[in-house]
């Protein structure tokens, strides 16, 4: 049975749908860069043709985040997020008949930068529609905990149920899937009737909007040596299994501690806290080093699973913190364009961290991207550390 906040939570009807949009929306995040890989791959020959094209993907969904919170503060979620899962489905369909048509990779490219920047923002909108659906404090940090069990919980289905079909199918049927999983979670979620009333409040931020406020610029800072931890941590992970000779390995490693993450957050999520997300985010951090310092004693496959499922029991907690902090710091207004910036931050962190892990695990020395993951996970907790006094100035002036 749930515990009790969670089963508070789902007995608020207008959770409801959006909560399921966002559980089948969250699908292709978490798969859509293994199908494109794969379909890329398997039309071209080229493993660096897809992985230009992949790189293509991330940069142009990172850049279009905070456009798309933008103007989701701006005119409301359903009138942004809409059109953008309209135009999803049909980049995809593009580089599918591109991909199979020969095209050259230049436009494989340009078509793969159309399909990233046309990801929609459903985590971003999704985590400013809790305020306004649960507005006691208590309960919404367990339903921020809730959003990131369901973070983990997408990418334990969705890549499975990519492989499943490009095994039965092919990579173009996984990537077209992908893009009904867009359309129809995305649908779900704008055309309920909690995201249609949703509104942002007047801003005015300027050009650089939440950005310019030192406390929200510090959050999205911490979270680019985050993205980095786990970007090298993945890339080690890999070269790891690879080295032990079971390459297919990494995929059940991985799994295994989104797994850990999933029950670190039912648990983490379904406490009471004294202490405010100012107080315990730098901690969660330093304890998110601490889990994934052991990997570097990793010797077998045997030893790996054990202390893969370590490393994951903090990862969801906290990024349930880490959203509740966004939910206190954000400046009026700014709600969505505040945690798109906090996604486009890991995002580029992720991409650090695999180019950096990347560069040291060549010649079977995958502890040193685990050491590289821990390095740059102290960092991020550190820098939290640091920038402590001045979230909690912001959150105690805020008031409840």
């Amino acid at each position: 049975m749930l515990p009790r906040p969670y089963r508070e939570l789902l007995a608020i009807r207008p959770v409801r749908a959006p909560l399921a949009g966002i559980v089948v929306g969250r699908l292709p995040v978490a798969a859509l860069s293994l199908a494109t890989v794969l379909l890329v791959r398997h039309e071209t020959g080229s493993f660096a043709v897809a992985g230009a094209v992949e790189a293509c993907i991330g940069i142009a969904m990172a850049a279009s985040m905070p456009i798309q919170g933008r103007l989701v503060d701006r005119y409301g979620q359903t009138r942004i997020l809409v059109p953008v899962a309209a135009v999803n489905p049909l980049a995809l369909t593009a580089l599918v008949v591109g991909a199979k048509g020969g095209a050259a990779p230049a436009a494989l490219g340009a078509i793969g930068a159309v399909c990233g920047a046309s990801v929609p923002a459903l985590g971003a909108c999704m985590r400013t529609l809790w305020r306004s659906l649960v507005p006691n404090e208590a309960l919404r940090l367990s339903a921020f905990a809730l959003d990131a069990v369901l973070v983990e919980t997408a990418f334990i289905v969705g890549p499975l149920l990519t492989a499943v079909v490009v095994s039965a199918a092919s990579p173009a049927a996984a990537v077209m899937l992908n893009a009904g999983l867009t359309l129809t979670g995305t649908g779900t979620f704008a055309l309920s009737r909690a995201s249609r009333r949703w509104r942002g409040e007047p801003h005015d931020g300027g050009w650089a909007g939440p950005m310019a406020a030192p406390r929200v610029a510090l959050l999205v800072g911490v979270q680019v040596p985050l993205g980095a931890a786990i970007g090298a941590m993945e890339v080690a992970t890999v070269a790891f299994a690879t080295q032990e000779g079971s390459p297919g390995v990494a995929g059940a490693l991985i799994a295994v501690q989104a797994a850990a993450s999933l029950v670190g957050g039912l648990w983490y999520g379904a406490r009471s806290h004294r202490s405010s997300p100012a107080e315990r985010y730098p901690w969660l951090l330093l304890c998110l080093a601490a889990v994934f310092a052991p990997l570097l004693l990793v010797g077998s496959v045997a030893s790996a699973f054990p202390l893969m499922t370590l490393s994951g029991f903090a990862f969801a907690p906290s990024g349930a913190v880490v959203y509740a902090l966004i939910d206190d710091l954000a400046p009026p207004g700014g709600a969505t364009e505040s945690t798109s910036w906090v996604t486009t931050a890991i995002i580029v962190g992720v991409a650090a961290g695999n180019a950096i892990a990347g560069a040291v695990v060549g010649g079977g020395h995958a502890q040193y991207g685990y050491a590289a993951a821990v390095a740059a996970a102290g960092l991020a907790a550190l820098l939290a550390l640091a920038a402590r006094p001045a979230w909690r100035v912001a959150t105690e002036a805020a008031g409840p």
